[in-house]
């Protein structure tokens, strides 16, 4: 089965954590966070087909508004529609992302090569849940991550098992970098975020992260994993058997932005 359809629009499937909202229509997919995250806040798996762009981006932006956030994302993958799609939300007012202007669809459908010298532990207590959090917060700032109340709800609801596992690699007997797995209600289970800290980067930890959340899929009967590269992951990932399967276009969009010019009609032209 070609599974590339769940990579290229992954958080129109997978479960999501109890605090997170996912408005699921016929014609995109919606998701709003908790947190400051600048993913926190998606618009997905597009299919606007022959129908008014301009009236379904401003029904887009009004759900964002309801719910006071200015900034979201629309990803684009290579089954939205209309054909013109990332033209014709660019032409409305939407803007390539400087930082991630793109991602990867990718799947794999065999075991990646094992990763013998670096020890892996899965995140099973509250402690290792702080590590996992710590990490982050080095990472991307200390602002970056959940309130303690967010924090509390995020880790009730991994240790209940039903929506996401994490994992913890080990560089040099220091807790350097985790994996998050998420299960999609598709199938394969999704390679949904991780990190490694600077220091400790370039020694295996990356892809001892990746074979164990492989053997806890395999394990749980899931015939394959699936991911949306970053521009860095995709090289590596690709060396442990991952196969690209679709360009996924990241436009940045403003809950308040006013439609430009004249409106446009089901085939994105003026």
């Amino acid at each position: 089965m070609d599974w590339g359809y769940v990579a290229e629009d992954a958080d129109a499937y997978q479960e999501l954590a109890p605090s997170v909202e996912r408005d699921a229509r016929s014609e995109v997919v919606l998701i709003h966070g908790p947190t400051n995250d600048p993913w926190s806040n998606l618009a997905t798996r597009i299919r606007f087909g022959h129908d008014d762009v301009a009236a379904r981006v401003a029904g887009v932006r009004a759900w964002f508004r309801e719910r006071k956030v200015e900034e979201f994302r629309w990803l684009v993958g290579p089954s939205a529609t209309p054909a013109g799609a990332v033209a014709a939300l660019i032409e409305l007012g939407a803007n390539p992302d400087d930082e991630e202007p793109e991602l990867t669809a990718m799947v794999l459908d065999h075991a990646p090569p094992p990763a013998l010298d670096t020890s892996v532990r899965e995140v099973n207590s509250r402690a290792d849940f702080g590590q996992l959090r710590r990490i982050h917060g080095q990472v991307f700032g200390p602002g970056s991550g959940p309130s303690p109340e967010e924090l509390d709800a995020e880790w009730a609801a991994m240790a209940s098992g039903r929506w996401a596992r994490a994992f913890l690699a080990e560089v040099d007997g220091e807790t350097a970098a985790y994996g998050v797995m998420r299960r999609t209600d598709a199938g394969p289970w999704l390679l949904a975020g991780g990190v490694t800290l600077p220091a400790a980067r370039r020694r295996g930890a990356y892809r001892a992260l990746v074979r164990a959340r492989w053997d806890a899929a395999e394990a749980m009967g899931a015939p394959v994993l699936v991911t949306q590269a970053q521009a860095l992951s995709r090289p590596i990932l690709e060396r442990l058997g991952f196969k690209p399967c679709g360009r996924i276009v990241v436009l940045v969009d403003h809950a308040s932005m006013s439609m430009p010019g004249p409106a446009l009609n089901s085939s994105g032209l003026q």
